[in-house]
């Protein structure tokens, strides 16, 4: 998503109509909703609007606004206390908004994310919403390497294949806090990591829990061990990504570098560059979780404790899950969604053509194609060495870890 920058003529764009919807619409007719940039398909909005008159017999338009980063959104949550009705943020930063008090709890009676939901990921959102009071699963991905098999020459498996210098000036390294601080925790905690996994071949409770263990370390002895695996990093990286090295890895510029699957994926098949051009997917790329672990988020809506339409709030997350809706917001998005009916249709849909050796599975390797089956349905192993990124409880670690990042990417 997961978390695309949006370009500036967008948000001018957006913030102009925004400015001339608002002045001519009652705030009881009117659903304002605050998301990530290209992650939902703004032409189901007037679906909606027809859903929700359907349903309730109420008239609604929907409002959107971007936000670039969770920072972002979180410290004007902080600040502003904006008038918002739903926000779609990610796990660590809603286990921080239901800490504050900044959301209130779904209405169950309209909508039942447990009834709806794939469980594997109904047990992760539990994780930063213990009872699955207040979110709603929307898109989930994961983060790990992407790199270019015609520079590698070979399979890459570990996170040392961007923290070494074997591909010196030819890495990404993401400019994203948390994913630079704890993919260098987890190169820095290898050993550790190998020894409770039995060489990174069996991923179970003793692997799990030291993996949670290194998500939630914000100890000075950790921040210096991150620090110096970056310090080195650092002389060998081509650039710290922020949000172009897809487009750079698809024209074969860079061998290896942490992306997210979203990214991964949509540079694979076919793909619009930041310029709109139409370009065609590089088949040389390839996405790994590595063999030390990697993380798996979970993008969700939550209601503002400042929304002011909150039965259209509770109605627009009943619709984002039904079967039709969540495909086509997969398809927009380039995630999948957790929904279980859209899920298995999806699912369907690859496997086919996979088997059929069509769509993007056309002239691949059989280990490509199951390579980019499990980056975007990754099966319970590759779960098993994934974790959700928690929020930090300590502010003054937390800010210490954002002045090493500050420090290495300015």
């Amino acid at each position: 998503m997961k978390k695309i920058v949006c370009f500036l003529m967008t948000v001018m764009l957006c913030a102009l109509s925004v400015t001339a919807f608002a002045g001519c619409s009652k705030r009881d007719e009117l659903l304002k909703i605050y998301v990530p940039g290209e992650y939902i398909d703004e032409e189901l909005f007037e679906d909606f609007a027809e859903y929700y008159k359907n349903e309730t017999g109420k008239n609604v338009k929907v409002q959107i606004e971007l936000f670039n980063t969770l920072e972002e959104m979180l410290t004007r949550m902080d600040i502003e206390k904006p008038d918002f009705d739903l926000i779609c943020p990610s796990d660590y930063a809603i286990e921080r908004m239901i800490d504050k008090g900044w959301v209130r709890k779904v209405d169950k009676n309209i909508i039942d994310a447990e009834k709806v939901m794939r469980e594997e990921y109904i047990a992760l959102s539990r994780e930063f919403d213990p009872n699955l009071e207040y979110s709603v699963p929307y898109m989930y991905g994961t983060y790990g390497i992407m790199y270019n098999y015609e520079k590698t020459n070979k399979r890459l498996t570990s996170w040392s294949s961007i923290f070494e210098n074997e591909f010196s000036g030819e890495v990404y390294q993401k400019k994203s806090m948390r994913e630079f601080y704890v993919s260098a925790c987890l190169y820095a905690k290898r050993a550790e990591l190998s020894a409770a996994s039995n060489g990174f071949k069996s991923y179970g409770a003793e692997y799990k829990e030291l993996l949670k263990e290194i998500y939630s370390d914000t100890s000075a002895e950790m921040l210096a061990a991150a620090r110096e695996v970056l310090t080195t990093q650092k002389q060998h990286l081509k650039k710290y990504d922020d949000e172009d090295g897809k487009f750079l890895m698809a024209q074969n510029e860079g061998a290896a570098g942490l992306f997210w699957s979203c990214d991964a994926g949509y540079v694979m098949s076919e793909y619009e560059d930041e310029d709109g051009n139409v370009k065609p997917g590089n088949p040389n790329l390839w996405y790994i979780i590595p063999e030390e672990g990697g993380n798996v988020y979970i993008d969700s809506f939550v209601i503002s404790s400042y929304a002011k339409n909150t039965d259209a709030a509770n109605y627009f997350l009943k619709f984002l899950c039904e079967k039709e809706v969540a495909i086509r917001n997969s398809e927009f998005a380039g995630a999948i969604s957790p929904v279980k009916a859209a899920y298995d249709e999806l699912l369907a849909s690859y496997t086919d053509e996979r088997e059929n050796k069509t769509g993007i599975f056309e002239d691949k390797s059989d280990e490509w194609c199951a390579m980019y089956m499990d980056m975007i349905f990754p099966s319970q192993n590759t779960l098993d060495r994934c974790a959700i990124n928690p929020d930090y409880k300590n502010a003054a670690q937390e800010q210490a870890i954002a002045s090493m990042f500050a420090d290495m990417t300015n």
